[in-house]
């Protein structure tokens, strides 16, 4: 029975991954699929993930408020309420409740991540089964066994953001180029970043969430993650990507106002800029090139 597990930011990838281990453990017919442990390097992304909804069974979409509405996974969501029955696709709720889905989610039979909601879900799996399914009885037996192991898994060990400033979305339009920041196509560690024409693409958002006094984490609406300078080099041109929030220096940020009303964003771990460069978004040393001015400019009704 080939279960799907669908996520988006670092809180949620945590409990999918936690439940690609445990599940098997508790009923053995089941083979979960989780794209951030399971997709090979190399391979074509986009090509395995339609290949895996298609083939998959059952769908297990592990949900926070943060990303209950965001673009993936309402795609995966979607695609694998095509391919499924409404029984066989489950919202697993972490640290929020039925009440608070968003359509259409609501419309699916809900778990909220706790010891009652999970043994729901481990019931749902077994009854959608097509293999051998155990009794009532057995299903109690091996949950209480292995629940131990999976209830310290679902306390986070990510680091909290906090609320966004204004609970307002931004987009970062580069002076020089006026061209916008843009995240990865996928919520990874170490996505590339890059600056494009506006679209109106989810990935051109931003939010910036106040993490010490006069300094910003700048995350992604879509993705969540943060910009991040690699591996907190100090460097001239050091590339920076996308990066799960770990509360480095190196992902925290500084707006310094330019007298045109445009901001230079500067990492607090090596005082280097934002820069769009010919070679990509790098941090680049102070100097009056516009490639490091940014006009910073809310969204309106965007849904974040």
């Amino acid at each position: 029975m080939k279960v799907f597990l669908s996520w988006s930011g670092t809180r949620s990838k945590e409990v999918a991954e936690a439940l690609k281990e445990w599940l098997p453990d508790v009923l053995h017919v089941v083979t979960p699929f989780v794209s951030s442990a399971d997709i090979e390097k190399g391979r074509d992304f986009f090509r395995v993930l339609r290949a895996e909804l298609a083939e998959s069974n059952f769908g297990i979409v592990c949900l926070t408020k943060d990303n209950c509405r965001k673009p993936w996974v309402l795609f995966e969501g979607g695609a694998l309420a095509k391919v499924l029955d409404n029984s066989s696709l489950c919202p697993y709720l972490i640290d929020m409740q039925p009440s608070e889905l968003p359509d259409p989610l609501r419309l699916f039979e809900a778990a909220i991540a706790d010891e009652q909601g999970t043994r729901d879900l481990v019931r749902a799996l077994n009854s959608a089964s097509d293999s051998v399914k155990l009794s009532e009885h057995q299903i109690g037996r091996t949950f209480d066994r292995w629940w131990p192991d999976l209830k310290p898994k679902l306390v986070s060990k990510a680091k909290p953001l906090g609320p966004s400033v204004e609970a307002g979305s931004y987009l970062f339009i580069n002076v020089k180029t006026g061209l916008v920041l843009k995240a990865g196509g996928r919520p990874k560690n170490g996505e590339l970043l890059e600056t494009v024409a506006c679209s109106g693409d989810d990935r051109e958002t931003w939010t910036l969430h106040q993490v010490e006094r006069r300094y910003y984490a700048i995350a992604s609406a879509y993705t969540l993650q943060c910009l991040d300078v690699e591996g907190t080099s100090v460097n001239e041109k050091a590339k920076i990507h996308q990066w799960e929030f770990q509360n480095g220096d190196n992902q925290k940020w500084s707006l310094v106002v330019q007298k045109d009303g445009s901001y230079k964003v500067k990492a607090k771990h090596s005082g280097r800029y934002l820069a769009a460069t010919d070679e990509g978004v790098k941090q680049m040393g102070d100097a009056e090139s516009r490639n490091q001015r940014w006009w910073i400019a809310p969204v309106f009704g965007s849904g974040f």
